[in-house]
């Protein structure tokens, strides 16, 4: 069994067979297109290429369960395809929709309790478990299966005030309750500093230049970290950003305004939920010099490899302002809201630069002209953290860890801002006083950060509490005043 994804682009896309190159008749191609056919949805296929109907129905079906975000539709895929695997050749060659607790149990013991090679953790298994059960579900609901193949269990929960009434949750007992939360990586700024100085711009551990250093993109690099680090921004979300989106810096020009409110485009962001970035003005125009030199000059040498040929399957945007674009993708010229274009359309918009010469609509091009890939930006960051260790810095920076440390240090800000507000308007020292001074210190921040780092749950928020220093801090105050009491208490 395989994996595949659609690609509407090859719909229209010359083949290869015995020398020709045959075209899909306009027909055939306007009836696949009348299908539903959903670009970027992912389908598996037997091995001899049959097709399940109704487990790839699942997949279209995942949208309008909750599951707006394509990249968790194609990780549910990969975690079913591997259970599909494990019951053709571990399991007599079940399908899907034969699979029962036996079979839970067998798939339990191959991926959790076999050897360290082969062994998952306890985390990977618990997202493996709410693929599957959102699957059999979905199958029971659609009358496919009489039940799922998991057991339950019911365990009581309720608010934790006792404002609300206990009820009954339903709980699958496959899951791991022991699982470790996922491992947040952050850094501090020092370490940050170093790591964007020695490993992005390829200088020296002393801050100095660093004779033997190759590298020729390293301010572009330095800047793009500089974007996750200021605004946590998802490495996706930040890659995908066209360049005519960048805020005009004249429309901001009022004395004091250091930061810029940014509308994040919603087909870029995770969930398709568009938030509000705040870009500080200070790095709008380091983006702007970027744009203005580096890019141009890619450009240009994009120009000149290109003179003559074109790009493969572009499409062209005829004009545009930061809101909507005129583009032509071959069925003829159609007006687009901007924050409707997915990251992989955004990757092929061609655009006229100011003197006319075609060029990527992305902002963030290589040195020859061309997108740069969110797997490269991934390469581009293995690579400064390989450095960075070559000269003696124990550090492992990817650019998701950046929107980490952006949250960890913004919650222990924002916090501390919000204790100054707190104790300037207190009025009193009651208790009820007291939790509203508590609710404002710690809800306010969390749900301020929950806006900002685009989390659909406050809960995904919470884990950056537990990375603050001043709760260390706290912690380590709250465990010595209690020994100086015991100690004072022994003494009496």
């Amino acid at each position: 069994m395989n994996l595949f994804i659609t690609d509407l682009r090859l719909l229209r896309c010359s083949g290869v067979s015995g020398g020709d190159r045959p075209s899909l008749p306009a027909a055939m191609i306007e009836a696949a297109m009348a299908g539903g056919l959903v670009d970027g949805m992912p389908f598996i296929l037997d091995d001899d290429g049959a097709y399940d109907i109704d487990l790839n129905r699942f997949f279209r079906a995942c949208p309008t369960m909750g599951v707006r975000s394509m990249h968790s539709v194609k990780a549910y895929a990969r975690d079913i395809l591997t259970w599909l695997r494990f019951l053709k050749e571990r399991r007599g060659g079940k399908t899907v929709w034969q699979a029962d607790r036996e079979d839970v149990a067998a798939y339990h013991a191959a991926r959790r309790l076999s050897g360290v090679p082969h062994r998952i953790s306890a985390a990977s298994w618990n997202r493996n478990v709410a693929a599957l059960e959102k699957l059999y579900r979905w199958g029971v609901e659609e009358g496919l299966i009489r039940a799922t193949p998991f057991t339950y269990r019911h365990v009581w929960g309720g608010s934790p005030n006792g404002k609300m009434p206990a009820v009954a949750i339903r709980s699958n007992r496959a899951r791991e309750p022991a699982a470790r939360p996922h491992d947040m990586r952050f850094i501090d700024l020092e370490r940050y500093l170093l790591f964007r100085d020695v490993g992005l711009r390829g200088r020296l551990p002393n801050g100095l230049d660093d004779p033997s250093w190759r590298g020729r993109n390293g301010e572009r690099n330095a800047l793009f970290a500089e974007l996750l680090v200021t605004t946590g921004l998802r490495l996706e979300e930040a890659s995908s950003l066209l360049r005519i989106e960048l805020p005009n810096q004249a429309d901001h020009r009022s004395a004091g305004e250091r930061l810029i409110p940014f509308r994040l485009p919603a087909a870029i962001a995770k969930g398709n939920k568009t938030r509000e970035v705040r870009l500080p003005l200070r790095l709008l125009r380091r983006l702007i010099d970027y744009v203005e030199l580096e890019r141009a000059n890619a450009v240009a040498v994009l120009a000149a490899r290109m003179a003559g040929s074109e790009l493969k399957m572009p499409v062209t945007m005829l004009e545009a302002d930061r809101h909507s674009a005129l583009i032509d993708d071959g069925d003829g010229p159609q007006r687009v809201r901007l924050d409707l274009l997915s990251p992989k359309n955004r990757n092929r918009l061609i655009c006229q630069g100011d003197d006319g010469t075609p060029e990527p609509a992305l902002l963030w091009l290589t040195e020859t002209g061309l997108p740069v890939t969110a797997a490269t930006w991934e390469s581009i960051f293995r690579r400064a953290s390989l450095r960075c260790r070559d000269h003696g810095i124990d550090i492992e920076v990817s650019p998701h860890s950046l929107r980490h440390t952006f949250a960890v240090h913004m919650l222990e800000m924002l916090i501390r801002e919000q204790i100054g507000t707190v104790l300037d308007s207190r009025n009193g020292t009651t208790a009820a006083a007291g939790d509203a001074a508590y609710c404002r210190m710690i809800g306010d921040p969390l749900q301020k950060l929950q806006r900002l780092m685009g989390h659909a749950s406050i809960a995904s928020t919470y884990i950056y509490l537990d990375s603050l220093e001043e709760s260390r801090a706290l912690v380590d105050a709250a465990i010595a005043r209690w020994d100086a009491d015991l100690v004072s208490t022994r003494g009496r």
